[in-house]
């Protein structure tokens, strides 16, 4: 299932972060906000996490930095709000929130847009993470990305994907993929992952001409940005095979590389960790004792210009399914 409707989870989470405001606190937080790059995942769960704050009624000061992927630069701007006593840290994004794990001592973290927390080792258990830090996960079930896809493909058998097993999160997901893929009860998908590994972006265009000489019908282009980062490297390999794209990341769709992805919304994911931000800064709540937020909800994103660059018919229950289908300007 897709989940709820976006007006009713703003509802939602309006009607938990209303409570918030009971307390007439008029008091301004200080809140350190760090992004390891330039993500507009991140950026989108940032302004859900601002509007998230102002339906609670707690005003805050934002100390934004970003790290532009540099650790001494993330250590120093987290070092320097400790130092100065703010009220939360809040990291967008895996890697910011891996510094502010490592780096933060007292003052409570809240993460958000973070894929897999346990297996990039931000949290131990998705219950909690029996420390400082708290947030959400932008994590969707791989039944439901592979549901997508499949529905993307029919009869997909042969799913081909690129990633760096540096990557902790690209990884997670082709754990995951694996375990799905070899589960009994989905023995009936017949369907078989083909992967190419790469040690960095200059290895993408021969692994992308590996696996269409291996016959795959498809491409998933994971959560790894040495990947999503480089379509364009990947495309002029692909779109002459007819190779479609297809990805768990919402950018490579919006550039029009790949046909459909599925993510969540990440506006409303920066919202809902408003909620755990507001039980630990009002409501007292232990960080480490609040579980880890996952939304309910994930949307379909369809990509019509790079369906046609692929020559590639995008089959009527998919286009039926899509959320946001997208068209470049001609």
């Amino acid at each position: 299932m897709k989940g709820l409707p976006r007006i009713l989870l703003l509802v939602l989470f309006a009607a938990a972060l209303a409570a918030g405001r009971a307390d007439g606190r008029e008091d301004t937080l200080r809140i350190g906000v760090l992004f390891w790059h330039d993500s507009p995942n991140d950026t989108a769960a940032y302004e859900g996490v601002k509007d998230g704050f102002r339906l609670a009624g707690m005003k805050a000061e934002w100390l934004v930095v970003s790290a532009g992927e540099d650790r001494e630069a993330a250590d120093r701007a987290l070092e320097a709000w400790e130092a100065a006593g703010v009220d939360l840290v809040y990291a967008l994004g895996t890697s910011a929130a891996l510094r502010a794990k490592e780096t933060i001592g007292e003052t409570p973290v809240v993460f958000t847009a973070v894929t897999h927390p346990v297996g990039s080792g931000v949290v131990r258990d998705w219950k909690g993470s029996g420390g400082r830090l708290c947030g959400n996960s932008n994590w969707i079930a791989r039944a439901d990305v592979f549901r997508v896809f499949q529905a993307a493909v029919p009869g997909l058998a042969r799913l081909g994907v690129i990633l760096n097993p540096k990557n902790p999160v690209s990884g997670q997901e082709l754990a995951e993929a694996k375990a799905f893929f070899a589960d009994k009860a989905n023995r009936d998908l017949k369907r078989k992952l083909v992967v190419e590994l790469v040690d960095g972006p200059e290895d993408v265009a021969e692994a992308a001409t590996k696996l269409v000489e291996a016959g795959v019908q498809a491409v998933w282009i994971p959560i790894d940005r040495d990947v999503y980062g480089h379509l364009d490297a990947i495309t002029p390999v692909t779109e002459p095979a007819g190779v479609p794209l297809l990805s768990s990341q919402y950018s490579a769709v919006e550039k029009h590389r790949a046909i459909v992805g599925v993510a969540v919304d990440y506006h409303l994911l920066g919202m809902n960790s408003a909620v755990l931000a507001k039980k630990v800064l009002r409501d007292g709540a232990d960080p480490g004792r609040l579980p880890v937020g996952r939304m309910k909800s994930f949307r379909v994103i369809l990509s019509l210009t790079a369906a046609r660059r692929t020559k590639y018919r995008v089959p009527l229950p998919l286009l039926a399914w899509a959320d946001t289908v997208l068209r470049e300007t001609e």
